[in-house]
């Protein structure tokens, strides 16, 4: 079969971001091996600054309506993409400015740290553009690559970091080969890998095809991290340095999303009768599970782990309704959650960089040795728990109305009870920070980035609250794609 890749010149205006990025990469990967007396800050510093510029160039492309398609169709640019690659780019640059302050208590810190960060955003971008079963194949499998090594960076000074990146591996591989088999499957049932292809193939339900779909979700569902391919969170969270745990929390997780509404919408939306169940079956034990498994943890990371796995079934909730407001309400939800649990993480860094702690208990009093930092964790957690008026709450209302308009009134009666639920573990921290004596009363400092990534996930998180009316047309406008595809 002839596979003709060539392109016009202009055409390389679709992979602007990716090149740039990929730039990007080789001036860190030479600085830091070419002039190893470059301060790390400085290495950061180009970071941040090189991913402002991919942020603007995706800007861009939103603004001046960029769409096409490269590759015979296997890449694809489109508003849809362009949301999830902002999502990814911003979470990086947020990121990387919350490593400068942890990587201080690292004995060994080396530069490429930066560049593991930045191959895995690329593997992230292209996967939000990724059309066809190879391309999502490949690109998962490349951006995981550098969560490899950042999950263990810490192996010289916690050994919890080097299990956790042995067992992030192990996983990792044994979901991929599950889901290639998959990927075999449903090419040798269809004839094409391609995603509208396939769609326009209009397959028909055989044993063969099941399966495939369903070992397609094995490996999609481990990045989701939703139940019942949850396992690998807490340990893989509670190991990592918290910066990539964070990243961990909603990077990967945003790419894999966009490649899970192409796949359920525009690929096998003809089957939404039969799919809907197995998502409302994964929201309800996501929610259940990690909101109730939460209660129990003494540790602030396990605990926010098991929140994400509760946060991802009410991402869940939007993906069952299979209509376009649930489409629409996934994509505000992903940037409300990102607000708030970017915020939390870094939090948790300012507070660990001190004390060297992790521990719920030691969290007491926090509100009178850092009040600006007690009060941004409470709308961050507040947040989290869908309290008003904060971004939280619009997500939820709205992921709860595309359900109930979709009749799926017993999956939203979970979601409240689990609202409920979710309420006491939040509020256990906030009562140690504001009810409970402190044991030491050291003041807490944060430097500049640190007050940076703090200040800046607060105000998404009100602003997105209290005047989410933008925001919300931003996701309606980036999932216009699906509009017929799936129900109003």
């Amino acid at each position: 079969m002839e596979f003709n890749l060539a392109f016009a010149f202009s055409d390389l205006w679709l992979l602007l971001p990716e090149l740039l990025l990929t730039a990007l990469i080789g001036v860190v990967l030479v600085v830091d091996f070419t002039f190893p007396k470059v301060s790390k800050n400085a290495l950061a510093w180009t970071t941040v600054v090189g991913l402002c510029g991919v942020l603007a160039s995706l800007a861009w492309m939103w603004g001046n309506n960029v769409q096409g398609a490269l590759f015979r169709n296997t890449f694809v640019l489109d508003p849809f993409a362009v949301f999830f690659k902002i999502i990814v780019v911003l979470a990086t640059i947020l990121i990387v400015l919350a490593s400068l302050d942890y990587i201080k208590r690292i004995v060994l810190f080396r530069g490429e740290y930066y560049l593991m960060v930045l191959l895995s955003a690329l593997g992230m971008l292209f996967m939000a553009s990724a059309n066809d079963l190879l391309t999502m194949f490949i690109t998962i499998e490349f951006s995981t690559f550098g969560f490899y090594i950042l999950v263990a960076y810490l192996r010289e000074d916690d050994l919890r970091s080097s299990e956790a990146g042995l067992k992030f591996f192990i996983l990792s591989v044994f979901t991929a080969a599950i889901m290639v088999f998959g990927i075999s499957l449903i090419y040798g049932e269809t004839g094409t890998i391609i995603f509208p292809e396939i769609a326009a193939a209009k397959p028909v339900l055989t044993g063969g095809l099941v399966i495939g779909f369903l070992c397609l979700i094995v490996g999609l569902g481990f990045k989701l991290g939703a139940v019942p391919f949850h396992n690998w969170i807490p340990d893989i969270y509670q190991g990592a340095p918290t910066p990539i745990t964070a990243y961990l929390g909603i990077a990967p997780k945003a790419a894999a999303l966009a490649i899970v509404l192409r796949v359920f919408y525009s690929t096998f939306g003809q089957f939404k009768p039969e799919w809907v169940w197995l998502l409302i079956g994964m929201a309800a034990l996501s929610m259940t599970y990690g909101n109730i498994v939460a209660i129990a943890q003494t540790d602030i990371k396990r605990m926010l782990a098991y929140s994400g796995i509760a946060q991802m079934g009410n991402i869940l909730i939007g993906l069952a309704a299979g209509s376009q407001m649930g489409g629409n309400a996934v994509l505000f939800y992903l940037l409300a959650y990102m607000m708030a649990n970017v915020g939390a993480f870094a939090v948790v860094i300012v507070f660990s960089n001190l004390t060297g702690s992790d521990r719920i208990e030691d969290y007491r009093g926090l509100a009178r040795r850092a009040p600006l930092l007690a009060a941004a964790m409470l709308v961050f957690l507040l947040s989290l728990a869908g309290v008003p008026p904060f971004a939280g709450f619009i997500a939820k209302i709205y992921v709860f109305t595309a359900a109930m308009k979709q009749g799926l009134v017993a999956l939203v009666c979970v979601g409240l009870v689990n609202i409920v639920i979710s309420m006491y573990y939040y509020i256990v921290v906030v009562k140690k920070m504001y009810i409970n004596e402190p044991t030491d009363r050291r003041p807490i400092p944060m430097s500049a980035p640190m007050q940076a990534v703090v200040v800046i996930s607060l105000a998404g998180t009100v602003i997105l609250g209290i005047y989410p009316g933008p925001f919300i047309e931003w996701a309606v406008s980036s999932a216009s794609l699906f509009a017929g595809l799936v129900g109003p």
